[in-house]
C-alpha cells in the first residue's frame, strides 16, 4: 500500500492566513498556546479558537501545548515537550524534540515524534542522521521539521521516509506570518513526491 507524507504548518497566529494556507493543500496546522515556549507565536485559548474554526473540515487542528496546559475545544492534536504526558481530549499525541534530545535518547511512550533539525545557519535536510531517522521511522510515526522548506522536500523524504514533513521558520516571513509563496512551493514538492510514490507503485 502507497502512504503518502502527510504535511505539516507550523506557526499560524493569524485566522485569515489559515485559510490561505489550507488552500494550498495542508494535511494539519499547529497553533502554539500560551506557556508552550514559542513566545511570538503564542495565542491565548479564544485567538487559537478562531484560527482553527477558519481551516477547512479536514484539516488537522494541532495545539502546541506546555507543562499541565488541557487542550482547546476544536483540536484534536496535541504537541507536547518530552516531559509532558498526553493531554486529556487529545486523540493524537506528538512529542517534539530537539535533534540532541532525538538522537541521544529513547523513542517517548506517544503516538509519534517531531524532530526538530539541528540549529544554526544555513541548516539544511541534509543534517539529520538518516541511520538514526530511519530507525525510528519504523518503529514510531515521525515528522520531520525541515529547515530549507521545499529545497528539502525529496532528501527528506527519500531518505528518511516520514510520516510527516513539518514546515515552520523556513516558510515564515517573520514569527507568526507565513510567506505563502514559500509554503505553496514546499507543499508542491510534498504532492509531486507523493503523486510519483503512487505512480510507481503501480507501474
Amino acid at each position: 500500500m502507497i502512504r503518502p507524507v502527510r504535511s505539516i504548518l507550523h506557526g499560524l497566529t493569524d485566522p485569515s492566513q489559515a485559510a490561505e494556507a489550507a488552500a494550498l493543500g495542508l494535511d494539519a496546522a499547529v497553533v502554539a498556546l500560551a506557556g508552550s515556549g514559542e513566545p511570538d507565536l503564542e495565542l491565548d485559548p479564544s485567538a487559537a479558537a478562531r484560527v482553527a474554526a477558519a481551516l477547512p473540515p479536514l484539516a488537522v487542528r494541532a495545539a502546541q501545548l506546555g507543562p499541565c496546559a488541557a487542550l482547546p475545544p476544536g483540536f484534536g492534536m496535541a504537541v507536547t515537550p518530552a516531559a509532558v504526558l498526553r493531554p486529556p481530549g487529545a486523540a493524537v499525541h506528538l512529542v517534539r524534540l530537539g535533534w540532541e534530545e532525538f538522537q541521544d535518547g529513547p523513542l517517548p511512550a506517544a503516538d509519534g515524534i517531531w524532530i526538530r533539525p539541528r540549529r544554526g545557519a544555513g541548516a539544511t535536510a541534509t543534517g539529520f542522521d538518516w541511520d538514526r531517522v530511519g530507525w525510528a521511522a519504523g518503529r514510531i510515526r515521525l515528522v520531520l521539521e525541515l529547515p530549507d522548506g521545499a529545497e528539502g522536500v525529496e532528501t527528506a523524504v527519500r531518505l528518511g521516509r516520514p510520516y510527516a514533513v513539518a514546515f515552520a521558520r523556513a516558510v515564515w516571513f517573520r514569527p507568526g506570518i507565513v510567506d505563502l509563496d514559500r509554503l505553496e512551493a514546499a507543499l508542491a514538492a510534498v504532492a509531486r513526491l507523493n503523486h510519483a510514490a503512487f505512480r510507481a507503485g503501480f507501474s
